[in-house]
This record gives structure tokens, C-alpha cells and sequence, in this order.
């Protein structure tokens, strides 16, 4: 990609520089010039003279006009022009410019260098998106075979297919898996940079991002207990446990002193109980040798996604929870290394990935966690229950509010009489309601 740069940068310093050496006019420079006699020598002088008043009254008041022969000097009073030598004016045409140059067009060939590099930059970047992929894709489908029973599955057709990478844009593609015990499966998302957009080429330069995959595990109902955990980079992890649900209500943060991670990086868990079964040993030197691929982990029983926004409150349907295992991992490099080679980087993290699916079926909390965790979720729920219960109060008196107004500006254009028979009514209608409610008994005699 860099050739590209250093081909357009030179294209285009040679178009201004070529633009701008040569005199645009250049073309109507010419030796024949306009000639014009100088024998029309006509000297025109001024003379400054003090007039009283006196003398501009008398001037007022006399209907004579007078000329003095020196104020027109050089011109003949009988009315004809006096003739001093050649008075005629050479007039030379101006030579018609039909042959165009190329600095006169350097605007436009600066638009056709910028197309053809947008096109250049556009097949070369879906090139290498779809070379990384499949190379991900090729390397990591032996520990995805012995894991899962199909592998590969397009979601559309009837029969079973495998062996297929669903590629949703230029630089998102979608694999599924399935066909294990203890998971419904698996969908792996591999997102790329932006190589065929030049825009994001460009900002790429100033504000570097990189190549993730995302591995979302859905378990089902009975496949997963009440589990949440989350390991991520210290730096965000205060800003994803007021943003995430269930990080909100549930987790809390861990001390990393007694596992064997790395500095940069923060524990949140419910439970010590759970952050200690999980983060063993091995899984933690994994994650250290491969710090510079390893993103985040995220287990959640109750999984609702982000938080509801402010602008959105008046939802009263909260997202059903579901149990949900989040792998994130980033491809090393900033998006400068784009050999096929370095997709392989991951799958140290992908075994761990197979290992945390395995522990997570087999995984009981004990009687006491237990029963603090139900607790824990029957209390969100009621505090969900009591939110919207007050939102679908409020909501209720806007309406009625509303419905009130509407009906007092069809009372304006009532006539006086309609409106005093619809006062009236109303206040029967308001009298009947702030009274005392007396039930009637009937009762049969005889």
C-alpha cells in the first residue's frame, strides 16, 4: 500500500509543479505591436485664478458668455480638426489559441489520478481482506473440526453445508459452528480494517485500529450456571461495568495480585468462587504469553447487552437474558502486517477457547453462591419491575393530559351555550367522583 502513497504523492507534485512553471498567457505573447502616433501633441494648461464674490455676483446678474482663445489651444474654432502628420491607428489581430496545453488542464488530471487510485486502493484492499480471512479461515478449520460436527454452516440453505465462510461485507466474515454437547454453537466474526475504503486507509494513518475476532459461544438453559466474569483491560473496564447490565448489577472487582496476569489487565466476577475456577494456572499463562492477541473474556448468565440510553427510558420490554461466552482477540500490528501468516497468532487462544467451553458445562456453584445469585437476579427484577411500573404511570398521565387538552380546543369552538352545557357536565361528572361511594342493598321483604 505504501508504493501506492509514493505514486500518488509524485503524480500530483508534478501536475501542480507543471501547472504552475509556465506563464498562463504566455500564448498571446507576440512581437506585433499596436502602433500609435505621438504627432497629437495637445498640451492642455490650467491656470488657478482668485475670483471674489463681488465679481461672481456681476458674473450672475450678465447674460454674455466669454471665451478666451487660450483656453482652447491647439483646435481650429471654425470646427474643423487640425491635421499633423499620420493620424492612422494600426490594429493587429490577436492570435486564436486552438492547440491547448497540458498545464491547462491539471485540475482535471488531478481528479483522474484521485479515481484511479480510489479503484487501485479499492481491489488491492478486497484483495487482502479476503486473502486474511481465508488464510484464518484454512488455519484454525483442524481445531474447529475436532470441536464441532459441522463447521461452516451458510444459515440459509435446507441441507446441512459446511466449509463456508459468510462474507457480509468487504471486510466482515461470518462463520458458524455447531454440533457439540453442551453449546448450541458457535459464531466467529472476523473483522478486518477498512482496506478498501481510502478514506479509512487515510485515517488509519493518524489513529491506528486493528484486525479482531470475535468468538460468541450460546449456550442453552441447563448448559450454564450462574456465571459472570469478565477479564479486560484495565483502562476501559470502569466505563464497560456502567455500560454492560450485567456487569453492572452482578460483578465486582477482583484483586489480580493472586492470579498470574498481566498488569494491564482487570477482573470483574460475581463470585471469587468463579473468577478462581476459571482463571487456573494454565488459562492464565496462555493469556500472558499472547498478551498482544488477547482482548477480553465475558461470561454471562444473564446476558442482556448494554445499558438503555437516557434518550430511550421509555421502553417497559426488557432484553430477555441470555447465557453468553465472549471472546474478543486482536490480530498484532496495527494492520501493517498483512501476511497470510499472521492470522495464525490466535490459535493458542482458540484451544483456550475449546478448554473454557469444556470447564463451563461441568462448572456448579456451591449451595450458598447459589442462592445469593438467584437472589441477586430476582432483585434486578423487581427493580426492573418498579422502574417501568413509574414509566407506564407517567406515560398514562401524558395521555390523559393530552386528551384533556384536545378536548378544551374543541370546547373553543363551541358556541356559549354548548360550552356552559359542557361546563356543566363536567362538573356533575367531578362532583359524582369526589363524593362518598354508598353502596345501595335491596332487600325483600316477605
Amino acid at each position: 500500500m505504501s508504493s501506492i502513497w509514493q505514486f500518488v504523492c509524485i503524480a500530483l507534485l508534478i501536475a501542480i509543479c507543471y501547472g504552475q512553471s509556465e506563464d498562463p498567457f504566455a500564448e498571446f505573447d507576440t512581437e506585433d505591436t499596436v502602433i500609435i502616433s505621438d504627432d497629437y501633441d495637445i498640451e492642455i494648461e490650467t491656470q488657478a485664478e482668485v475670483v471674489d464674490s463681488s465679481e461672481l455676483e456681476d458674473d450672475e446678474n450678465s447674460d454674455q458668455v466669454i471665451i478666451e482663445d487660450e483656453d482652447f489651444e491647439g483646435i481650429n474654432p471654425g470646427g474643423e480638426k487640425a491635421q499633423h502628420g499620420n493620424n492612422e491607428l494600426n490594429i493587429v489581430n490577436a492570435p486564436i489559441n486552438i492547440k491547448g496545453h497540458w498545464d491547462d488542464y491539471y485540475l482535471e488530471i488531478i481528479g483522474l489520478i484521485g479515481v484511479f487510485v480510489y479503484a487501485l486502493n479499492f481491489y488491492t484492499g478486497k484483495s487482502i481482506n479476503n486473502r486474511l480471512a481465508n488464510a484464518w479461515f484454512e488455519h484454525h478449520k483442524k481445531i474447529l473440526s475436532d470441536s464441532f460436527y459441522i463447521v461452516g454452516d451458510d444459515g440459509v440453505s435446507k441441507e446441512v453445508s459446511e466449509g463456508v465462510m459468510v462474507k457480509e461485507s468487504e471486510n466482515k466474515f461470518v462463520i458458524w459452528c455447531t454440533g457439540r454437547l453442551g453449546c448450541d454453537g458457535i459464531k466467529i466474526e472476523i473483522k478486518l480494517l477498512r482496506r478498501q475504503d481510502l478514506i479509512s486507509v487515510l485515517s488509519q494513518i493518524f489513529k491506528p485500529n486493528s484486525d479482531t475476532i470475535t468468538v460468541t459461544v450460546y449456550h442453552a438453559v441447563d448448559d450454564m450456571d450462574s456465571i459472570v466474569l469478565a477479564v479486560m483491560p484495565r483502562k476501559g473496564i470502569k466505563r464497560l461495568q456502567q455500560e454492560v447490565q450485567d456487569l453492572a448489577h452482578f460483578a465486582t472487582e477482583k484483586k489480580v495480585d493472586k492470579f498470574d496476569l498481566p498488569s494491564q489487565l482487570g477482573v470483574l466476577s460475581e463470585f471469587s468462587e468463579v473468577s478462581n475456577e476459571f482463571l487456573s494456572v494454565p488459562v492464565c499463562k496462555t493469556i500472558s504469553e499472547n498478551i498482544d492477541v488477547f482482548d477480553s473474556i465475558h461470561f454471562s448468565d444473564y446476558y442482556t447487552g448494554f445499558k438503555i440510553s437516557q434518550e430511550s427510558q421509555s421502553e417497559t420490554e426488557r432484553p430477555k437474558p441470555v447465557k453468553r461466552m465472549i471472546f474478543n482477540f486482536v490480530i498484532p500490528g496495527y494492520g501493517k502486517r498483512t501476511k497470510s501468516s499472521i492470522m495464525e497468532t490466535t490459535e493458542p487462544l482458540m484451544r483456550m477457547v475449546v478448554h473454557m467451553m469444556s470447564k463451563v458445562t461441568k462448572f456448579k456453584l456451591s449451595k450458598e453462591n447459589k442462592h445469593k445469585a438467584e437472589k441477586h437476579r430476582i432483585q434486578v427484577e423487581e427493580d426492573f419491575l418498579k422502574q417501568t411500573h413509574s414509566q407506564r404511570q407517567e406515560a398514562a398521565q401524558a395521555r390523559r393530559d393530552e386528551r384533556k387538552r384536545l378536548e378544551k380546543e374543541k370546547v373553543q369552538e363551541l358556541d356559549a351555550e354548548a360550552q356552559r352545557r359542557y361546563e356543566e357536565r363536567e362538573y356533575k361528572k367531578n362532583m359524582r367522583r369526589s363524593g362518598p361511594r354508598v353502596k345501595q342493598l335491596k332487600v325483600k321483604t316477605g
